[in-house]
């Protein structure tokens, strides 16, 4: 084993021990495309673009921000899968707000 591969499986290891969850996410999930907000999704940014605003909902997002909130839904880690576009947000601290 190499590289990325012996990283996940020893990470995998210490989840396991630890009692933690270990999830993995498709390498091409669209997370900083995706709108954290209202699930559209944007298409294609330049790595440059730090921040954008939905043109679906007009949701500002900070690029690393919106991704992690997208992570930690096609996790499973979240509510926000199932309360898009509703009144309640989820933030990146797991809090939310009405």
């Amino acid at each position: 084993m190499r590289g990325w591969r012996q990283f996940r499986t020893l990470l995998e290891g210490k989840a396991l021990k630890y009692g933690r969850q270990f999830r993995v996410i498709s390498r091409w999930e669209a997370t900083s495309q995706i709108c954290s907000n209202c699930g559209f999704k944007g298409g294609k940014l330049d790595l440059s673009i730090r921040e954008w605003q939905c043109l679906n909902c007009g949701a500002k997002h900070d690029r690393d921000l919106n991704a992690a909130i997208n992570i930690l839904v096609a996790g499973g880690q979240s509510e926000t899968l199932n309360g898009r576009g509703g009144q309640r947000k989820t933030t990146a601290s797991g809090s939310s707000s009405l």
